[in-house]
């Protein structure tokens, strides 16, 4: 039986925080850099965030790049988060589809808690693993059937929240592994856009 995983850090952002951003579930440990989101290396999340703030990534590892990292999201108002709260990880690999959720993150919770929000960023869109996959079946544990446009991404529908109307946009994964598919600069701008409008 594979061991049950529960996620380290479950969401991080200011109470102004105006977009909550989601990926799918954090890498194994063994490729942790830091304690915090995005931890990989190879994963550009964290380039993307600082091409867009101006500022150069000073730390690496540690508590200081977390630190560094918090400081980011807060300047872009961003709370950040992943779709997966428990999961079982198959072959103790960091691929989405060797992912199965137990329970998913409580975004809704997450809007109540920080009523600026007015966007939701997914990270991953492909395959039967990903968050926009999984939100959909948080959505529908909620009784709320959503269907996502099929257009070329950025991919953008919305969501009625306790009167609230919620933007939801699907951009290419930051993942080293979506990286062919799309260059860095376009990833940069396609972020900014969503980031700053």
């Amino acid at each position: 039986m594979e061991p049950i995983e529960q996620h380290p850090w479950n969401w991080y952002g200011a109470t102004d925080s105006k977009t909550l951003l989601v990926g799918t579930f954090p890498p194994t440990r063994r490729n942790w850099s830091f304690d915090f989101f995005y931890p990989n290396k190879r994963n550009f999340f964290w380039k993307i965030i600082a091409a867009i703030t101006g500022k150069e990534l000073l730390h690496t590892a540690g508590e200081a790049a977390v630190t560094e990292r918090k400081a980011l999201l807060d300047q872009l108002k961003i709370t950040i988060t992943d779709m997966g709260k428990t999961i079982i990880r198959q072959d103790n690999n960091s691929l989405d589809e060797n992912l199965h959720a137990l329970v998913y993150m409580d975004i809704f919770r997450i809007l109540e808690e920080k009523p600026a929000i007015n966007k939701i960023i997914f990270t991953s869109s492909s395959g039967k693993v990903s968050a926009v996959r999984w939100f959909q079946n948080y959505l529908e544990s909620k009784g709320i059937k959503h269907r996502f446009p099929k257009t070329p991404k950025p991919v953008k529908s919305e969501l009625n929240f306790n009167g609230r109307t919620i933007e939801l946009v699907v951009l290419f994964s930051p993942s080293a592994r979506a990286a062919n598919r799309i260059s860095f600069d376009k990833l940069v701008a396609l972020y900014r856009d969503e980031l700053l409008s």
